[in-house]
């Protein structure tokens, strides 16, 4: 198995793979003992994991740049567009150099595909480098826009970096580096496209472990819930709770609140805040998003982001975009699973629009059509609506039931032999 893992400065993509080798090392697909605090172009080999480096290859890019003497930052900031490309080929080449003399079972080569600084966005990534590589699959780490302004802040405080960006900056960046992803997975190579993934780095570890190395053994499911019209009812927030949970212990989960960045506490806030012509508000956590634990997620072992100050002018001039962006991202998740799990769409007698637009997606939209499995609950109500009848749907009244139904879908490509084994 060869994954590419990419995603804008922010996500911290040192500790998500840290946290993956962990994954990796704790079910017996590596020995060793995992040091969580990085990796670079030789973590699989010394101590910091301490595996067989033919069992495991990880390296970055950007780690591979400072070990040749080249700084990030300056190189980025000036510009010499020649030796920029000179300076990433480099890396990159003495990563594929590597790879061929050891010819791992698994690498995890991470880099960016953009890069973003002074206002202006490039790639610097070489095609038939990457195509060295040899990876299998792309996966897009994303995080809240919010985290990802936190993160950045923090590391300048620490490294004194000098690089912060407003959220409409972060929201640009990422769509960018999510499009080169696609970009590169439909043309890296010409005879197949291999499949790319948007993951968010609050997704459990083992989500990612059983994506990119068991994807034949696990159905890829999309959960899709009520989220705004319970999102301040604890007990039904519990209960909601009490299913994703089950549901990523059993299967791949796409889980929506993995990135919740359309909560209206946030921006009614703002607004209040610029018509009394306040500059700054605070922002909690329990304001910001759905309260989620980092333990055991992609981002574990990371400080939380809150409470944070910010500009109202800053999140105001976001909402559009980010409304829009929030749509096409659950959308973008309903495509990459095999069928939609549906979790009590009438909760509390009210039909959820964002749940029917989702299964009316992936019923009438999405190519192919994705099953919809859908569990409801007698109590809540309003199961005779119409708009029900709107898209093709099994209904289950007990959990268990629903969670066999699920299980039977088959794993994708499980049969298809032109399928590489990972």
């Amino acid at each position: 198995m060869r994954a590419l893992l990419a995603g804008i400065s922010g996500v911290n993509k040192d500790v998500v793979v840290a946290n993956l080798l962990g994954r990796l090392r704790a079910n017996g697909d590596i020995g060793g003992v995992i040091d969580t605090q990085g990796y670079g172009a030789h973590g699989y080999a010394d101590q910091r994991v301490g595996a067989d480096p033919q069992e495991l290859f990880a390296a970055s890019v950007e780690d591979v740049f400072a070990e040749q003497g080249d700084d990030l930052a300056s190189t980025l900031s000036s510009f010499r567009p020649t030796y920029q490309l000179d300076a990433w080929q480099r890396a990159g080449l003495a990563i594929a150099e590597q790879m061929e003399d050891l010819d791992p079972r698994h690498s995890l080569l991470s880099t960016h595909l953009t890069y973003y600084t002074s206002g202006r966005q490039f790639s610097l990534i070489d095609i038939p480098t990457i195509r060295r590589w040899r990876p299998d699959c792309i996966i897009t780490l994303v995080d809240d826009m919010l985290d990802i302004r936190a993160a950045l802040a923090r590391r300048d405080a620490e490294q004194h970096t000098n690089f912060q960006l407003r959220l409409r900056e972060i929201l640009g960046w990422r769509s960018a580096e999510i499009a080169m992803a696609d970009l590169l997975a439909r043309n890296l190579y010409e005879q197949r496209t291999i499949p790319h993934y948007v993951v968010g780095v609050k997704h459990p570890a083992e989500m990612l472990y059983r994506l990119i190395f068991h994807r034949r053994r696990y159905p890829v499911v999309y959960s899709s819930f009520p989220i705004t019209a319970i999102r301040f009812d604890a007990d039904r927030r519990a209960r909601v709770d009490g299913i994703r949970e089950e549901l990523h212990r059993r299967f791949i989960v796409f889980d929506p609140l993995t990135l919740d960045e359309g909560t209206p506490q946030v921006f009614d806030k703002a607004r209040a805040a610029c018509a009394d012509d306040v500059t700054e508000i605070t922002i909690t956590a329990d304001e910001a998003r759905w309260p989620l634990d980092n333990a055991g997620t992609l981002k574990e072992g990371l400080p939380s982001a809150f409470p944070m100050t910010l500009d109202p002018r800053e999140a105001l001039e976001v909402w559009d975009d980010m409304e829009n962006q929030v749509r096409h991202r659950d959308l973008t998740m309903v495509e990459q699973a095999q069928c939609v799990a549906a979790y009590r769409i009438t909760m509390g007698g009210r039909l959820s629009t964002g749940m029917y637009s989702e299964l009316m997606y992936a019923s009438h939209t999405a190519e192919p059509a994705r099953p919809v499995l859908m569990y409801a609950d007698p109590g809540d109500g309003g199961l005779d609506h119409p708009f029900l009848r709107n898209f093709n749907h099994r209904t289950y009244h007990a959990t268990e039931e629903w969670f066999e139904a699920i299980a039977n879908i088959l794993p994708a490509e499980r049969d298809n032999p032109q399928r590489p084994l990972f």
